[in-house]
C-alpha cells in the first residue's frame, strides 16, 4: 500500500482499523512514505476507540498540509469514534477533514444512522469552513445511513461518475472472494468542487494467496474550494 500511496502523493489521508500499540500502524505508514520520498512528510493525528478498545484499534488522519486545529467525537455504540483536522490550504483557505468508522454488523443499520446523525450534528457545530468526510461507513448506497448523510453532503465518486464504484470490498487479499459491495465513501459539502474521483489501492500481487493493500479498496479525489457566494 505504501508504494501506491507514494505514487498518489495525497495531501491528506483518512485511515481506519489501525492497530494502536504494535504495530503503531499510522506512524509506520507515515515513516514508510517518508523513506520512499523525503518530500512526503506527514503529520499523524490518531484517535483510538473508547473503553477497552482503546488498547486495540482506532482511526487516523495523515496530512502534509498545515494543521490549525483538531478534535474528535465519541460515537454511541461499539466504541466508535470520528476525528477531524482543520487544514490551511496553499491559498490560505481553511478545510475541515473528517474521518470515521461507523458500527459494523448487518443488523446495526439503525445504530449507524444514529451515529451518522451525531456526526452531522458535530459538523453543524463547526460552521463556516468547507468540509470533507471520509471513512468506512459499513452501509451500502441505498441504506438509511447513506441517505441521511446525502441530505447534507454528496459522494465525490458519484458526483463524477453518476454512480458509486462496483465495490469497495472485498479485495482479493488472502484469497477473499464474493459479491462486491460499496461501504466506503468520500463525501464533500457544497463548498467543494470535485474534479475527479477514483478507486485506488487496487493493484494486487500475484502471490498465492493474493496480496493486496487492504481488505478494502481506497477512494481518492482531486478537489478544490469554490469561491464563496457561488
Amino acid at each position: 500500500m505504501t508504494s501506491q500511496l507514494a505514487e498518489l502523493q495525497p495531501d491528506v489521508i483518512g485511515l481506519q482499523e489501525l492497530r494502536h500499540f504494535y504495530p503503531r500502524q499510522a506512524r509506520w505508514i507515515a515513516n514508510q512514505l517518508t523513506a520512499q520520498d523525503r518530500a512526503l512528510s506527514y503529520e499523524v493525528h490518531p484517535t483510538y476507540k473508547s473503553g477497552w478498545w482503546w488498547f486495540w484499534e482506532g482511526i487516523a488522519i495523515l496530512t502534509r498540509l498545515p494543521v490549525v486545529g483538531r478534535d474528535h467525537l465519541r460515537l454511541e455504540g461499539q466504541a466508535r469514534v470520528a476525528n477531524v483536522v482543520r487544514l490551511r490550504l496553499v491559498d490560505g483557505e481553511l478545510l475541515d477533514f473528517y474521518n470515521v468508522h461507523l458500527a459494523s454488523g448487518v443488523a446495526n443499520e439503525a445504530l449507524r444512522t444514529k451515529q451518522a446523525g451525531q456526526l452531522l450534528n458535530w459538523m453543524d457545530s463547526r460552521p463556516g469552513v468547507a468540509q470533507v468526510l471520509v471513512g468506512d461507513f459499513n452501509s451500502r448506497p441505498a441504506a438509511a445511513t447513506v441517505a441521511l448523510l446525502s441530505e447534507r453532503l454528496r459522494s465525490a465518486y458519484q458526483a463524477v461518475h453518476g454512480t458509486e464504484p462496483s465495490r469497495t470490498i472485498p479485495t482479493p487479499l488472502g484469497g477473499r472472494s464474493g459479491e462486491g459491495v460499496v461501504i466506503d465513501y468520500l463525501f464533500v459539502d457544497d463548498r467543494i468542487e470535485v474534479h475527479d474521483a477514483w478507486v485506488t489501492f487496487d493493484r494486487v500481487d500475484d502471490k498465492e494467496p493474493p496480496v493486496a493493500a487492504s481488505d478494502h479498496y481506497g477512494l481518492a479525489a482531486s478537489i478544490s474550494l469554490r469561491p464563496e457566494g457561488l
